[in-house]
Order: C-alpha cells, then sequence, then structure tokens
C-alpha cells in the first residue's frame, strides 16, 4: 500500500520524533493506484476503479435504501505529524450520471474534521461545552438557497458542525451555484481551505474552489470555544453519506488524486500529460493525432469545463462525429434540422452538417432523424469523411468489406491514404462494422485534413 504523502512544510507541521520528514514544497498526493485502504480510524467502505481522473480512482456506493457510502479518517498525528490549525485540501469528484438526491435530502462528502473522541458534531448532535468538537465535511445538495432544481446536475457546499451551528444539524452553506453546481458524470477538481478561529472569537475561514474557480467564503466561522484552543485539525474525515430520507436510488460518487497541504495545490495533480494536456492520452500510439487535433482547434477535451481528459478510448457518437467534422471543415451553412435532435447540445453542428450534404440522416428512406446518440461504425465514417473531402478515386481493397454498403467509401478513403486497415502491420482488414474511438477518428481527421 502507498501511503498518502502531503504537501507540509517542516515550519507549519513538526514532526514526532522519529517521523519520516517531508521536505519543505515537496508535493504529494493520494491517486488510490495501489489501494484504497489509506485511512487509519473508523470504518471504511470503498472499491478501486480502473477510470479515475487519471489512472485508477476511489468508489464511494450509497445502496437503494441506504445512507452511508464511505467513512473513515486520516488522522495526522498517526502520520507523525503535529495537528495544524489550517489547512488546503483537493480532490477530484464524480458523481454517477445517474446520481440523484430526492429535495430536500443531502449528504456529505470528505472534509476536516476534529471530532476530539467525542459521539458529538455528526449525526444531529452539536458540539456542547462538555464534549467540545468540530467538523467541516463538504455537502452534497439540489435546492438549497432558493436554487431549483436541475436534473443531472449536483450543488456543493458545506456542511459544518461548530459553536453556533442549529441544535439538531450543522449549518448548511451552499456554494454559488453558477459556479459549484456541477454536472453529473463529469470530473471536477474540489479545493477547499479551512482557518481554524481563535478560540472564542468568530474569525475562523472556510473557501471552496471548483475547477480553479472560487465558489464560497465565509470569515466568520466559530468552531472553537474560549479555552478549546487544544482542537486543532485533527483528521480529514473521508465521509459519504445520503442525508434525510434512505437513498431512492443507487447513487455512485467516485474520488481521484486526494492532496493535503498547508497551502494550495491547484488542480494540477501532478501526473505526465500529452502535450496539449490531457492526462490520459500519454504513451497512447495515437498521443501525437490527438495532440495535432487540440492545437488545431478541433477537439479541446471530453471532461468540459476542465478538458484535461480526451478519452481516447470512448468511442464517437454521431452528434459529437458532426461537430468534429465541422470543426475541421469549418461548416457555417445551417438546416432546419431533424426531429430528435432538438435537446442534443450538437444540434447546430448536426445542422450544418446536413445543410453541407455529408449527412442525410440515420432512418432511410424518410431521413428525418439523425440518432445523435448513436456510436458511428467505421463504414459510416468512411461515407462521411468521402463527402466531406468530395473523393473520388478508387484504393486498395480489404479483405472484409465485400458487400459492405460503405464498400466503394472505404475503397476512396483508402486511396487518398486517410486509412491504411485496422489490423497493422498486415493491414488487409478495415473493420467497417467496427465503432469508431475517438482516438481513431483523430487519427482519420489528421490524415484527412493534411495535419
Amino acid at each position: 500500500m502507498r501511503p498518502l504523502h502531503v504537501l507540509l512544510a517542516v515550519a507549519a507541521f513538526s514532526l514526532l520524533p522519529g517521523a519520516a520528514a517531508f521536505a519543505d514544497g515537496e508535493f504529494g498526493e493520494e491517486n488510490f493506484q495501489d489501494s484504497v485502504k489509506v485511512f487509519e480510524e473508523g470504518v471504511f467502505d470503498g472499491t478501486q476503479i480502473a477510470n479515475g481522473h487519471a489512472g485508477h480512482g476511489l468508489r464511494s456506493v450509497i445502496p437503494v435504501g441506504g445512507h452511508w457510502g464511505s467513512s473513515g479518517h486520516w488522522i495526522f498525528e498517526s502520520h507523525g505529524l503535529d495537528e495544524p490549525e489550517q489547512l488546503w485540501w483537493r480532490y477530484w469528484v464524480r458523481f454517477d450520471e445517474d446520481f440523484s438526491i430526492e429535495p430536500p435530502n443531502r449528504g456529505k462528502l470528505p472534509g476536516p474534521a476534529n471530532l476530539n473522541g467525542t459521539a458529538n458534531c455528526r449525526g444531529n448532535k452539536p458540539s456542547t461545552p462538555e464534549a467540545p468538537c468540530w467538523s467541516a465535511r463538504m455537502l452534497f445538495s439540489r435546492n438549497y438557497g432558493g436554487v431549483p432544481d436541475v436534473d443531472g446536475k449536483t450543488l456543493l457546499g458545506f456542511y459544518v458542525y461548530g459553536v453556533d451551528s442549529p441544535p439538531t444539524r450543522g449549518h448548511i452553506w451552499t456554494w454559488d451555484p453558477a459556479v459549484a453546481y456541477v454536472d453529473n458524470g463529469v470530473w471536477h477538481c474540489v479545493e477547499g481551505k479551512i482557518t481554524l478561529n481563535t478560540p472564542g472569537v468568530a474569525d475562523g475561514t472556510l473557501l471552496g474552489f471548483v475547477n480553479g474557480d472560487q465558489a464560497f467564503e465565509n470569515n466568520e466561522v466559530l468552531l472553537r470555544r474560549t479555552g478549546e484552543g487544544h482542537i486543532d485539525i485533527r483528521s480529514f474525515w473521508f465521509d459519504v453519506y445520503y442525508g434525510g430520507d434512505e437513498s431512492a436510488t443507487h447513487n455512485i460518487i467516485d474520488f481521484d488524486s486526494l492532496a493535503l497541504g498547508p497551502s494550495r495545490q491547484g488542480c494540477d495533480d501532478g501526473l505526465p500529460t500529452s502535450e496539449a494536456g490531457f492526462v490520459d492520452t500519454v504513451g497512447s500510439v495515437f498521443e501525437l493525432d490527438i495532440d495535432t487535433l487540440a492545437f488545431a482547434g478541433i477537439t479541446s477535451g471530453c471532461n468540459p469545463p476542465a478538458n484535461d481528459q480526451f478519452c481516447p478510448t470512448a468511442n464517437v457518437t454521431r452528434g459529437q462525429m458532426a461537430a468534429f467534422l465541422v470543426r475541421s471543415f469549418d461548416l457555417q451553412d445551417d438546416h432546419p434540422g431533424f426531429l430528435d435532435t432538438s435537446d442534443s447540445i450538437f444540434a447546430e453542428d448536426i445542422g450544418k452538417l446536413a445543410a453541407a450534404g455529408i449527412t442525410t440522416g440515420c432512418n432511410p428512406p424518410v431521413n428525418d432523424m439523425f440518432c445523435p446518440d448513436v456510436s458511428v461504425t467505421r463504414g459510416q465514417m468512411a461515407a462521411f469523411l468521402v463527402r466531406a473531402l468530395d473523393l473520388t478515386e478508387t484504393g486498395p481493397l480489404f479483405v472484409d468489406t465485400a458487400g459492405s454498403i460503405y464498400e466503394a467509401d472505404i475503397e476512396k478513403l483508402a486511396a487518398a491514404g486517410v486509412t491504411k486497415g485496422c489490423n497493422p502491420p498486415v493491414n488487409d482488414m478495415f473493420c467497417p462494422n467496427a465503432e469508431v474511438t475517438r482516438e481513431q477518428m483523430a487519427a482519420f481527421l489528421v490524415r484527412a485534413l493534411g495535419l
């Protein structure tokens, strides 16, 4: 198991005798590449996933009819560190595409805490003078603060137990929805900063950021009473909990690239990137094609707004293909559209593709539909490119294209040098019925455009 290294300035966090020292300015993180069991205390439940933000990640599942997903503490003292009074943290989070919260329910996400050995500051139990504590977990929600519900989005915030929190729950502080109402199914970089208050004085600070943009600030946080100066930041509490009613669905939240330290780390998780800045294309045989396509402005990535991933092995949908071709060939004219594209984010691109005669539709002979969410096959891609490039010369034959309705298009594409085949080094096959991946699409377009 690889330990969680932390960005620690020795002057800010003194070490216990015999503990391994972190160099001043050193940066480290836990990417869950080797294990998800990095928390010392509490019952923890989480599984490793292959498709993290970069490499492996951690998955927490809140089951139907349940509340609890994961809970564990990363304790400073257990790592030979004094408990600090200030901490920055960063992790990447992705709510499943079908993630659902029934209003007015809400839930908790990882954040710093000092439960001080009590049962308080959780489970509707506030801090008391007899059992002082605090917690500043993050929050997932939908409709607090007058924010309207939006399907497919989740609102972030803080859920804080302190001296002045309500008697039966913590403070619910939602973040700016213009920044923190995040899309489900997409990785987002979440950052937070806590500075504990002077004991007895409401001068503590909580900051929140999403994908590098500030989403929250409160400089009047009261977590400690007079005489409670010993209650510093004991742990980073990796808590995932669905509050209120039981979860009505199987809710999944993925995490990656957790980092802690005395200064802000930002959203660069320190992993190798391609020249275009993608974290998931390094070492791909199509890396140069993907970078070339990005530098030409034809693609920006697959995980807006961060766009640090390209998703090279994901299949290309007909809607995505339309966007690629519209940018590649600078198509401008519009088309009235199809019956099934009005709600697609690619509706405008699809209209331009139809106006250029590159597509007629997906349901011949009527052709009043485009099927924007259906994956594109290699044979279909050949037809699209032949029309876009106005290719006429035929080329080499492949052993697996006889009888395909796209046979002539595939031969023309081969003659133009846009494709070589699908089974290198022999390349006597084209695989016309295989679905086109995003990295293959990059190679097709780079050759077609002569980039």
